[in-house]
């Protein structure tokens, strides 16, 4: 024992001792072999003897790293599991079932193990590394997926993300023009709401940009608001007997009184401002981007994020928006089409293909740009449809293909 506690002192500095020794001794008994017995056969034992005593050392230091590597496993400052499926950022399809398989530092098995989807549990307390995750609840876009296992009190965690295409072929809709409405020519529209006979729009263009009230019959002209010469209006929404107006870049949002269009307050924001819309006791705003911004009226603070997705992949370049029937209708920038959106996971579930709706022979001296501009009238079950500088206004009946 004393030899031992020895060794855990010295090290390996005993290999050095052992060394210097073993030669001493080695050129000692050389040099009295011949004349003096008696010491070359001390020395010789005394060779034994180190022999001895480093074999003992070297059995206890391989004990001892025995002994660090099993312990190594649990004590190691490494808490992060390695995920081997799914990949990070890997493109799947909603109710796919995914294979999560991982792996715990050292070969480890785990007293618990637990994974959570965009922060739900979806399995706690199963003894495998493996596990089949169901994404039939799952949204579309960007999923996150934590992986958490405990061994003997530690933890060891890491988490990825996958992304979801919708699962729902859109469904394919054309229209039919039910009736026309004069729109004024001078309006680049970018925002449209129908209430009790009328027509609120706000419209763009730096020095041009407007909230207006008119009648939808013959569009005439019942208030109107300047927004400031250095700001380009956008999308407009009703909201509890407010009207808020989106600007393009300025990072800025108005709030009106509805009755008198008083300006009550403004809203910092920090993307681009295209479409605004309702969405129970929020409002969802668009960026051009495939991402829609759910926002608290009160503050404007973000809430939380939807991101669109079809069959294929992310639908962008989302401008002006209307809810209807509980889904999201929106215009889809640059194009005659219309998307509806499933709010609650992002999916589109039809396209609305409206090549064709503008009668140009109404054009006269003036340019026109795309299509833009959806009101819905909740009572009538009627939906208006215009567009930038169109010099008419058109309630359509979608029709299925």
């Amino acid at each position: 024992m004393e030899i031992k506690k020895l060794n855990r002192s010295i090290g390996l500095k005993s290999n050095i001792f052992f060394v210097f020794n073993a030669t001493t001794s080695r050129s000692l008994q050389d040099k009295y072999a011949k004349n003096n017995t008696p010491k070359s056969i001390f020395l010789i034992l005394f060779v034994i003897c180190c022999g001895l005593f480093q074999w003992s050392c070297d059995g206890d230091n391989n004990n001892l790293t025995n002994n660090n590597n099993d312990s190594t496993k649990i004590t190691s400052n490494n808490t992060e599991l390695t995920i081997k499926s799914p990949k990070n950022l890997e493109s799947l399809t909603i109710g796919q079932e995914i294979i999560v398989a991982s792996e715990i530092p050292g070969d480890l098995k785990p007293d618990s193990f637990t994974v959570t989807l965009n922060g739900i549990l979806k399995t706690k307390d199963i003894l495998s590394l493996n596990f089949k995750l169901k994404t039939d609840s799952a949204k579309a876009g960007n999923n996150r997926i934590v992986i958490s296992a405990w061994v003997k009190g530690k933890q060891f965690i890491n988490s990825i993300s996958i992304i979801l295409r919708s699962n729902i072929i859109p469904q394919q809709y054309s229209y039919k023009i039910i009736k026309k409405y004069p729109h004024d020519q001078k309006s680049y529209t970018q925002g449209l709401i129908y209430e009790n006979g009328f027509i609120y729009e706000g419209t763009g263009q730096y020095g041009e940009s407007m909230l207006i009230k008119y009648k939808l019959a013959n569009n005439e002209l019942t208030q109107s608001y300047n927004l400031p010469q250095d700001v380009f209006g956008e999308g407009i929404v009703i909201s509890k007997n407010h009207i808020y107006q989106l600007t393009w870049q300025s990072h800025v949002a108005y709030e009106y009184e509805k009755e008198t269009f008083k300006l009550i307050n403004k809203f910092d924001f920090g993307t681009e401002g295209w479409g605004i819309t309702n969405y129970n006791d929020y409002l969802i705003m668009s960026d051009g981007s495939y991402t829609l911004y759910v926002l608290s009226p009160e503050s404007f603070n973000e809430i939380k994020r939807i991101e669109v997705y079809d069959n294929v992949g992310p639908v962008g370049q989302l401008n002006e928006l209307e809810l209807i029937n509980g889904e999201i209708y929106a215009n889809v920038y640059q194009t005659d089409e219309i998307v509806i959106i499933n709010p609650n996971n992002g999916c589109v579930t039809g396209k609305i293909n409206l090549t064709g709706l503008l009668d140009k022979t109404k054009i006269k001296d003036h340019d026109v740009d795309v299509l833009n501009g959806i009101a819905w009238d909740e009572k009538g079950k009627r939906l208006f449809l215009t567009g930038k500088w169109w010099p008419e206004m058109y309630e359509v009946q979608i029709v299925k293909k």
